[in-house]
């Protein structure tokens, strides 16, 4: 039952694991040294693992950003609604258009399922995954992101005190 689960899972959500991953090596690429690129499914204890990208950076801070890139189908996403104008913009507010989404719900068609599902897949891409979050932290909390917070901070203190306010 368990086999079955995982490869009923593995097939309708390999689109957006294939992204999910790409974003992961792609920033890995950028920032580091991608050593390795897996979308094939397996059991770890409990839990499946859809896929994985193996990675180093010379700062750990890196890390960090390669875990969030995933994060970055999130914005196509939303990029995307936009353009159908499934959201709008508002007074500077994002905002859902329910009166689009009514409209296309009336005449539901096959295209509209693939989109719906490609939606779906974009969104399950952007998820970070625990592990994504735990190198996160791990990054962020290392001597190298904690040098750059601070060098970050500095600069915005600097430019706000000196140069926009002098």
């Amino acid at each position: 039952m368990v086999t079955l689960r995982l490869i009923l899972k593995f097939i309708f959500f390999f689109p957006g694991t294939f992204l999910h991953e790409l974003a992961h090596y792609a920033a890995a690429l950028v920032l580091g040294r991608a050593e390795g690129f897996s979308v094939w499914p397996r059991m770890e204890g409990d839990n499946f693992v859809f896929g994985s990208v193996k990675s180093r950076t010379r700062y750990k801070v890196l890390s960090s950003f390669i875990a969030l890139a995933p994060v970055i189908w999130w914005v196509v996403l939303v990029l995307t609604l936009r353009h159908l104008h499934f959201i709008r913009i508002l007074n500077g507010v994002p905002s859902i258009n329910f009166g689009m989404i009514a409209i296309k719900l009336k005449s539901f068609t096959s295209s509209d399922a693939l989109f719906l599902w490609l939606f779906l897949q974009i969104l399950w891409a952007g998820r970070p995954s625990l592990q994504d979050v735990k190198n996160f932290i791990s990054g962020f909390f290392s001597v190298s992101g904690i040098m750059l917070a601070s060098a970050s901070a500095a600069v915005i203190y600097i430019i706000g005190r000196f140069i926009l306010n002098p």
